[in-house]
């Protein structure tokens, strides 16, 4: 009877950290889907993020996210992930600072290039204190694919 239970209870503990390390598949238009409390004016801070209900649920947890590389570290330890290619993206003005992130990798990914399109998973972080820094960051990153 002993053997049953602890079997059932390394059995349960099993399948609940296969549940916590799948990721969910995130798309930019739950994140870009958020309101800004101020207005874009010259020489002045950025708005800040007022973050939907369904962003506040990602914060935190494994997600896996598509969109374009713009490297900014030659080591290869950071990039931007943008919804869009580099001549649309937000840092061109053509679109929301909510379509960007910061992402964070554990291992160098030096092979990257400008809009190179990639699939990464990472623990996402929110920001909306610091304007210095894009609304969302990627942790703990792994490069799924490269396209």
């Amino acid at each position: 009877m002993q053997k049953h239970i602890i079997a059932l209870v390394v059995f349960f503990f099993a399948g609940w950290m296969t549940a916590q390390a799948q990721s969910e598949k995130v798309y930019w238009y739950t994140l870009i889907g958020i309101e800004l409390e101020g207005t874009w004016k010259p020489n002045e801070e950025p708005p800040f993020p007022i973050f939907s209900e369904a962003v506040k649920q990602l914060e935190g947890k494994l997600i896996t996210i598509e969109g374009y590389a713009i490297p900014l570290d030659p080591s290869g330890n950071q990039i931007v992930l943008s919804a869009n290619p580099y001549s649309a993206c937000f840092f061109c003005g053509k679109a929301s600072p909510a379509s960007i992130m910061s992402v964070l990798f554990s291992k160098q990914q030096k092979g990257l290039k400008t809009d190179d399109f990639i699939t990464v998973t990472g623990r996402l972080q929110l920001n909306s204190t610091d304007t210095s820094q894009p609304y969302y960051t990627l942790e703990h990153v792994t490069l799924d694919k490269k396209k």
